[in-house]
């Protein structure tokens, strides 16, 4: 599904590894209203989906 994030939430949630998230728009970052954090930031449009194998629990 598409995801808009700012840059801080998509390091944060590639850095986790239970994503698989690539960018969908090219170019520059643009203003944006994050999904993860609701804060207007700069960051882009992206694909995200649940990498197989990967639980919902924290650990």
């Amino acid at each position: 599904m598409k995801r808009q994030f700012c840059l801080p939430c998509f390091l944060e949630l590639k850095k986790a590894g239970k994503h698989n998230i690539q960018r969908v728009s090219g170019g520059v970052n643009m203003k944006v209203t994050c999904w993860w954090c609701k804060r207007r930031r700069y960051g882009a449009e992206y694909e995200i989906s649940r990498k197989v194998g990967a639980g919902r629990d924290g650990g």
